[in-house]
């Protein structure tokens, strides 16, 4: 199409290039950004400046050391995001393998993101004849659950006798303390001892906060003990007190730093049932990209 020809009203771009885009918004680097959608650098670069020249618009700022983006970059890639996952939803309806049977999923509960719903729904929405079973619990509900073939696929923490190495890490990010959202400000006196609002055991997310407190000396409580993150979350904004939760899951609440102890990564881990699903690789990719994807969020709670 000619120059002539285009209407400056119409986004005339291929999806490598919006993933282009997206991959150097999330990276920082033109590099690392080649190196995600298996491009070189040289084709990357030729790309976002034909791009560039063809809205007559600089998306990117470039210097020695980051590449960041210019209000109308940041618009665009805003859409480049909705639609990049519109096309992978089509992508996935379009070659989705017939599955009869139910898909059973098991998600730990003091794992699951606030976006989980939204991410679960454009995986159903891509398979709308799919008959697909939700199960939230502990880790070690789901580990026997998967053993016995009651799941085909259990997203849980690499505990609880299921070792990150025997599945599929997909994603990894701190623990945190979190308080109310109003409260004592930051670095307020710390009372002692701390009031805690956690999950019943067995729970591996109790035992890393009370091991922390344990070796910072701190004295501690268990006030309110609770089986649902929902409960949990419930609780610390009643100001019952702090918890330990995954930082994905501390959306709402105020995370607090010192003189609270610092706590370890943790990692979300897909295990795969005995069953073989066709559905199973499909999914975890699908959560995979989802939950580590900067603004994954966001674009999936729209």
């Amino acid at each position: 199409m000619s120059d002539a020809n285009r209407s400056p009203f119409r986004l005339d771009v291929d999806l490598i290039t919006l993933r282009a885009l997206v991959a150097i918004a999330d990276t920082g680097s033109f590099s690392a950004a080649a190196e995600r959608i298996g491009r070189t650098q040289s084709a990357v670069s030729l790309q976002i400046a034909k791009l560039e020249e063809r809205l007559q618009t600089r998306l990117l700022r470039r210097s020695s050391r980051h590449v960041s983006q210019t209000p109308e970059g940041e618009l665009l890639i805003g859409y480049a995001r909705r639609i990049l996952a519109l096309a992978d939803e089509a992508a996935t309806a379009l070659t989705a393998p017939e599955a009869a049977a139910p898909f059973r999923v098991g998600f730990a509960d003091y794992l699951a993101p606030d976006h989980l719903h939204a991410l679960l729904g454009r995986f159903r929405q891509a398979h709308p004849k799919l008959v697909f079973e939700l199960r939230l619990g502990t880790g070690l509900m789901l580990r026997e659950a998967l053993a016995s073939g009651a799941l085909d696929v259990a997203v849980a923490g690499p505990d609880g006798g299921m070792g990150a190495d025997d599945g599929e890490v997909l994603l990894t990010e701190p623990m945190v303390w979190v308080a109310a959202s109003q409260g004592a400000p930051q670095g307020a006196p710390l009372a002692e001892p701390v009031p805690l609002v956690l999950m019943q055991p067995p729970c591996s997310f109790r035992r890393v906060a009370l091991e922390a407190l344990d070796r910072a000396g701190l004295g501690w409580r268990v006030g309110t003990e609770a089986n649902a993150i929902q409960a949990v979350r419930s609780a610390v904004q009643a100001q019952l007190g702090v918890s330990a939760v995954a930082r994905s899951a501390a959306a709402g609440m105020r995370i607090l730093g010192a003189p609270l102890p610092a706590l370890p990564e943790t990692a979300m881990v897909a295990y795969r049932g005995p069953g073989g699903h066709p559905l199973t690789d499909r999914f975890i990719a699908f959560l995979k990209d989802g939950l580590a994807a900067p603004g994954a969020a966001a674009l999936a709670a729209e």
